[in-house]
């Protein structure tokens, strides 16, 4: 299947990380400003076009007690991923929807060692990175 971005949605910013699906992989990649879907949009299709990305896979943050509790943010992330994965059907890239949960708390810890002051976007694209390779992992 070859190259997966996976993204960390956030308000201020979105975290994002690659991997080859054939070696199970992640690496952090970038953080995205998040200033609106236009502006995302099109960093995520230049990332594709560069990396020819096969698949996308969006962290949905489920609540803690379940999958069927809902929150703002599902909302949010639902419109993104559903807008995202509406746009990129022609291009023949699937988007994806994997649980997130806890995958910042995991990515500040792994980075608990960092002392910067972009350590907070740089722990997005950990986040990410998290996701994605868990998502290699459930497998």
């Amino acid at each position: 299947m070859g190259k997966v971005l996976a993204l960390d949605y956030g308000k201020k910013y979105i975290g994002v990380a690659t991997g080859n699906i054939e070696f199970k992989i992640a690496f952090p990649r970038e953080v995205v400003e998040n200033k609106g879907f236009s502006f995302v949009f099109k960093r995520i299709y230049e990332l594709c076009r560069e990396l020819d990305v096969k698949l996308i896979v969006v962290g949905m943050p489920f609540h803690m007690r379940g999958k069927e509790l809902k929150n703002k943010m599902i909302k949010e992330v639902t419109e993104f991923f559903n807008r995202l994965g509406a746009d990129l059907k022609a291009e023949g890239i699937k988007v994806i929807l994997f649980d997130e949960r806890l995958s910042s708390f995991e990515a500040e810890s792994l980075m608990s060692q960092v002392h910067t002051g972009r350590k907070k976007m740089r722990i997005d694209a950990q986040a990410a990175q998290v996701i994605l390779q868990r998502f290699f992992d459930s497998d």
